[in-house]
């Protein structure tokens, strides 16, 4: 008997692993609510793109509640917060993600030199990628459009 209600416990704490990483998922991209994941969470981070070296020229900024996690899950949160924020990224599976564009700027840098500097304000570039950096609160990250 003791067994039995053991394993429903592990069911139970299994379940609620499992149902609590979909809500955490689930959140739609133009929804700009925090779920109640980012409420918990008690550090901040600032978050700049900025491209002043080709048209579309921009610089945005947001301010991002996050818990201890790769800056490619706060990269995600701020498109959900701001179209802006857009990026497209390249999976390499023993390096993990590259940032090819944001907001629709791709570098190229065979071609011309061109790539999204990852650095940590004012300008430091950091010594990982955005799936091996963990920010610390009120860090300010800052993707810079660079050409070599």
């Amino acid at each position: 008997m003791e067994m039995n209600a053991v394993v429903k416990g592990v069911c139970v704490i299994i379940f609620f692993a499992v149902a609590c990483s979909i809500a955490q998922d689930e959140q739609s991209a133009g929804d700009v609510q925090m779920n109640t994941f980012d409420t918990a969470c008690k550090r901040q981070l600032n978050y700049t793109i900025r491209n002043d070296l080709q048209k579309p020229t921009f610089e945005y900024s947001l301010a991002i509640r996050f818990c201890r996690q790769p800056f490619i899950r706060i990269m995600e949160k701020a498109v959900n917060k701001n179209r802006n924020f857009m990026f497209s990224a390249t999976y390499f599976p023993k390096l993990g993600y590259f940032i090819d564009a944001i907001n629709g700027v791709r570098g190229f840098y065979n071609v011309n030199k061109t790539w999204w500097a990852f650095l940590k304000a004012p300008d430091t570039m950091l010594p990982v990628g955005v799936s091996s950096y963990y920010p610390a609160d009120g860090d300010h990250i800052i993707f810079n459009f660079t050409q070599s």
